[in-house]
């Protein structure tokens, strides 16, 4: 049975804009608890694991270690650059959520891989990194990284379409949804599989900050809008075809390993979500 994250209430608040106050109100109807996922039968069928298997699940974690550590990192200045409090304020709650699934991922770390605290947890996840995910980040980070010294309205729409609507909604979105079919693979896994269902409920909402947000500015500039939105998607086109050639050159097993498919078909699934989020907004590529 397939695990993959997308469904009907993702589909709602991904595609479709809405007020800012709704965004809010989901995330107080949909709070949960690290403390109420239990890892005891994870940590037991990772132990059964050959080593190859190992190597894939620690992998897939190292990566969402470093993004939703990247992502905690990079949220504030997105908090102090929104043009009013309605954005301020879903985006005080995705900074909370994000911070939980660092909590979550560090739970993992500890309780399945026996790997202690945050050093050692950076440790793991540096010692399996790529050249893929690192160009990845330090692409999304130039883009937030900037609001810091300019929070123009252009500025923040930018940073609002590479990180909401491709770092969120396709790179973190593609990841998730290969990973949740690949559990089943390794083994018996009931912890993962809800604390994905978790994030992924909560990255669903954080998504639709971003299609409410441009759909919101396209209403009122839609020529400038959208010349913004081409100049970001058009960049990060370009990185991807780059960045497929170089796992396809160095990176083949390992993505097999951890996703269970190729370089290719991780690309496809991504252009796949690229086309999704943009119709979401309005915008024809």
């Amino acid at each position: 049975m397939s695990e993959r994250l997308e469904s009907p209430a993702h589909d709602e608040i991904e595609e479709q804009a809405r007020p800012f106050h709704a965004l809010y109100e989901h995330w107080e109807h949909n709070q949960w608890s690290l403390f109420d996922l239990d890892f005891t039968v994870d940590a037991e069928s990772y132990a059964r694991l050959d080593d190859e298997s190992k190597r894939g699940l620690r992998w897939i974690f190292s990566h969402r270690f470093d993004a939703e550590w990247e992502v905690a990192r990079l949220l504030p200045p997105f908090v102090t650059a929104a043009p009013d409090y309605e954005v301020q304020l879903v985006l005080a709650t995705q900074l909370s959520d994000e911070h939980r699934h660092l909590r979550a991922v560090l739970r993992i770390y500890d309780e399945i891989f026996g790997v202690r605290g945050f050093a050692e947890a950076q440790a793991l996840s540096a010692a399996n990194s790529d050249p893929v995910s690192n160009r990845l980040y330090s692409e999304f980070s130039e883009y937030v990284e900037q609001l810091r010294d300019d929070q123009s309205p252009r500025m923040f729409l930018g940073a609002v379409v590479a990180y909401h609507l491709l770092a969120e909604g396709v790179i973190a979105r593609t990841a998730q949804n290969l990973a949740g079919d690949q559990y089943v693979r390794f083994g018996n896994f009931p912890g993962l599989l809800q604390g994905q269902r978790n994030v992924a409920r909560d990255e669903a909402r954080h998504i639709g900050i971003g299609v409410s947000y441009v759909r919101r500015c396209a209403a009122a500039d839609p020529n400038g809008t959208y010349e913004v939105v081409g100049e970001v998607v058009g960049h990060f086109a370009e990185v991807a075809a780059e960045l497929l050639a170089l796992a396809e050159g160095n990176m083949d097993d390992l993505v097999v390993a951890g996703y269970g498919t190729e370089p290719e078909a991780f690309y496809g699934e991504a252009m796949r979500l690229l086309q999704l989020r943009m119709r979401s907004i309005g915008f024809a590529a």
